[in-house]
């Protein structure tokens, strides 16, 4: 993810420096079309198979970033992002054939697909209403995508930890 995203979550760390926040490292920066949660080790293969033979008919998904966002409102915040502006709706098709796919892993397609990188959580326990409006000027950023990944996320007592299991290029 671009480098530049370290910088607008310092300037929202600063915004936000008297709220419990636990920031992103700036390492773990991702765009999630789609969380597949627990998915049976045996069925990975096939579902690597059957994501591989997708056929697009687009080679990129460009974005820009466009201000900052909050789930699920700015007033009683969860969590604090980039919000993302597609030029086209490339990631929804993608998003809509993966879908299509997941169902038969057995999957259910999360909520309305809404492009953003997130750049920290609230504290669940600490959890406050925002008292002021937080605004922070983003610069243009742009970011062009020629595949997508399926991760493995693994939790640790550190955090999260990310793993490639697959890579997959659009109209390859």
């Amino acid at each position: 993810m671009q480098p530049r995203f370290k910088s607008i979550q310092d300037d929202v760390k600063s915004a936000l420096k008297d709220y419990p926040v636990k920031w992103e490292n700036d390492d773990k920066f991702h765009l999630t079309l789609r969380f597949l949660g627990d998915i049976n080790e045996n069925k990975i293969d096939e579902l690597i198979f059957v994501l591989d033979r997708l056929k697009f008919e687009f080679e990129t998904i460009k974005f820009t970033a466009k201000g900052i966002g909050f789930f699920p409102n700015q007033k009683y915040p969860n969590v604090v992002f980039v919000d993302l502006e597609e030029h086209g709706n490339n990631s929804q098709k993608l998003v809509e054939f993966i879908d299509r796919t997941i169902l038969n892993f057995g999957v259910k397609p999360d909520k309305r697909f809404i492009p953003h990188v997130t750049l920290g959580r609230f504290k669940r326990d600490k959890r406050v209403k925002l008292d002021k409006q937080i605004n922070v000027k983003v610069e243009q950023v742009e970011i062009e995508m020629d595949s997508f990944y399926l991760m493995r996320s693994i939790l640790t007592p550190k955090g999260s930890v990310y793993q490639t299991v697959n890579r997959f290029k659009f109209n390859s």
